[in-house]
């Protein structure tokens, strides 16, 4: 059996001056004859080297940094820190303030100072500084327009007329009833007695009853309503005024001249302000109307459901069974003026 040739590169320079024990060298070409003798199994090819390992590298006061052997693909870069401005809102004292404004109220300065704190002057856009306190002021519209549909409901002037009717309807009994002196010891008349005036009204007077303690659940519904709406209108104006003093701060603190929301600003101030004023100059007219709707419910609740029967049942019952004296009739009489101050209508 011939040998088998195989044929290898040599591994170093020397392997070419010094063949190995037992090889022959072949044509001097730098190759030499390996023979493997039958049985023999071949020399195990060297092991593929290794990927180098990733090495991390500590900085001094750093993120770790791998070394340039290191895989790209198995790092994450660290975050980067932009460096920026931490903004703020517009910081004055309570002093300041008072200083700047001496006509206006603690509470006013108060939410000013606050609203000023939470502005940032730097975002604030040309059309926000046009619409600054806008909804507040919006609100008061509502609320005046709420306060004046109170006042103009349709139960309210029709109970107004119905208690104005009432009050007609008793004053002419009262005027047939009572008679001017005809002398020092007589002064009522005797010929038309209280019981025969009231059956001749009896219809009417209980209809207009009627209609006015159906109507008294919705007026005091109404009552609730505007009194809700009064003790909405004092924090209201508060607020407005407080609007109106930051826009005036901040408009002084920008420049007129090159800046719009400046004059935005002082704009806006000038109209809240001008809505404080309608506010606390309505007040005694919203009372009024207040306290004409009080009057109102009252005269129903008291006078018209209570006082007026009772009135009438003193009457039947003592005209029953004979005629009224003079006593009696006076008594009643003044009862009956009595009634007629409580449901006029001031």
């Amino acid at each position: 059996m011939k040998p088998k040739v195989i044929t290898q590169a040599p591994a170093s320079p020397q392997a070419d001056a010094a063949p190995a024990k037992g090889g022959t060298t072949a044509g001097g070409a730098g190759l030499r004859v390996t023979v493997i003798a039958p049985g023999v199994a071949p020399a195990a090819a060297p092991a593929a080297p290794r990927p180098a390992s990733t090495t991390v590298v500590a900085q001094p006061g750093g993120a770790p940094m791998a070394s340039p052997s290191a895989s790209p693909a198995g790092l994450k870069a660290p975050p980067s820190v932009v460096p920026g401005t931490i903004r703020r809102g517009v910081e004055v004292s309570l002093p300041a303030l008072a200083q700047r404004f001496p006509a206006a109220m603690p509470e006013a300065l108060q939410q000013a100072q606050r609203l000023l704190q939470a502005t940032i002057v730097d975002t604030l856009s040309a059309s926000q500084a046009a619409r600054w306190g806008e909804e507040a002021q919006q609100r008061y519209g509502v609320l005046v327009d709420a306060s004046l549909q109170i006042t103009q409901a349709t139960t309210v002037q029709t109970s107004l007329r119905h208690v104005a009717r009432l009050h007609a309807l008793l004053q002419g009994i009262a005027d047939e009833w009572v008679a001017p002196a005809k002398s020092p010891l007589l002064f009522w008349k005797s010929n038309a007695g209280p019981a025969a005036l009231l059956e001749a009204r009896q219809s009417e007077l209980a209809q207009l009853r009627q209609h006015l303690a159906d109507a008294l659940p919705s007026l005091r519904s109404l009552q609730a309503e505007l009194q809700g709406i009064g003790s909405e209108l004092a924090p209201l104006a508060v607020q407005l005024e407080a609007l109106s003093l930051a826009a005036h701060y901040m408009a002084d603190a920008l420049d007129a001249a090159a800046d719009p929301r400046a004059h935005a600003l002082m704009q806006r101030a000038s109209a809240l302000a001008q809505t404080v004023l309608h506010i606390h100059g309505g007040l005694q007219l919203r009372q009024g109307s207040q306290h004409s709707l009080d009057g109102l419910i009252h005269r129903i609740q008291d006078s018209v459901l209570l006082a007026l029967p009772a009135w009438m049942e003193k009457v039947a019952l003592a005209t029953q069974a004979r005629q009224l004296n003079d006593t009696e009739r006076y008594a009643l009489a003044q009862q009956l003026q009595g009634l007629l101050g409580l449901l006029h209508l001031s």
